[in-house]
């Protein structure tokens, strides 16, 4: 592990992973959350940096860049939060992102934007961003200044979101228009959620079978949980706590990993990964 974290105050939670090549520069603090996870090539660089419990930080994302050292460049994370490969997150203003909200790959958050002469009436926006709980942000789409994006929203891939968003709502576009509102989240009785469960379950036994596992598997979904037997080993995933217990192996592990990939989180603090 080649690491790097030099802060005035370092707080790293339990059960955190920090991979090769990885460096934390907050002129103040550095707070991470237990189970968290940062994968490789993260460059991380602004006043303060603080985030919940279970960040899922994957390969060559930058928190940094122009003005970032200002008393205002703050990050401040919550629990469950999954930013991917190559996002780039300027925080010269404050930037916010609440629980159980996801970054897609190559996003960019901004929080200043200017080049040409404001004399002349060029424009310049300097702002913080907000993120509320339970967001979807897909890969590259741009946050620009001054905005907060709402509780339960889904956003459309590569949007440019200029303007702030309300809650509930799914917008996308260049720039980003609320397309619906009112529609997140939605409520779904027990019979359609074993529906949605059962039928990932099945497509995941197709899967494992086609990547040549011959081992005995059975699964079944019961009471909000779905239940993994290997001969006399047991796995259980809790739904609702977003948790997972007893027996870990490789097909445990690649359920898991292809439970988040429908939509199923389940958090143990360690790296996601699939046979």
């Amino acid at each position: 592990m080649s690491e790097k974290i030099i802060a005035k105050d370092v707080k790293i939670g339990k059960n955190v992973f920090i991979g090769d090549n990885v460096e934390i520069r907050c002129k103040e603090k550095v707070y991470i959350g237990d189970n968290s996870v940062l994968t490789k090539d993260i460059k991380i660089n602004c006043t303060s940096f603080e985030t919940g419990d279970y960040l899922y930080m994957t390969d060559g994302c930058e928190i940094g860049r122009g003005g970032s050292n200002g008393p205002n460049s703050r990050v401040k994370i919550g629990n469950n939060v999954g930013i991917f490969e190559g996002t780039i997150i300027n925080p010269s203003e404050e930037v916010t992102i609440g629980d159980n909200t996801g970054i897609g790959a190559e996003v960019m958050i901004w929080t200043h934007g200017a080049w040409l002469d404001i004399t002349q009436g060029f424009p310049a926006d300097f702002g913080s961003v907000t993120i509320g709980k339970n967001v979807w942000l897909p890969a590259r789409s741009v946050v620009l200044p001054n905005v907060s994006i709402g509780n339960n929203v889904v956003i459309g891939i590569n949007s440019i979101i200029n303007r702030s968003l309300p809650d509930g709502c799914f917008a996308a576009g260049s720039p980003c228009k609320v397309i619906k509102e009112n529609v997140y989240p939605k409520t779904l009785s027990k019979e359609d959620i074993k529906k949605l469960v059962v039928g990932i379950i099945d497509d995941w036994k197709k899967l494992i079978e086609f990547k040549g596992v011959t081992r005995t598997i059975n699964v079944n979904y019961e009471n909000e949980k779905i239940f993994l037997n290997q001969s006399h080993y047991e796995t259980i995933y809790d739904i609702q706590e977003k948790t997972m217990n007893g027996y870990v192996n490789d097909v445990a592990e690649d359920l898991r990993d292809y439970l988040r990939r429908r939509g199923i989180k389940i958090y143990t603090g360690g790296l996601f990964k699939s046979i």
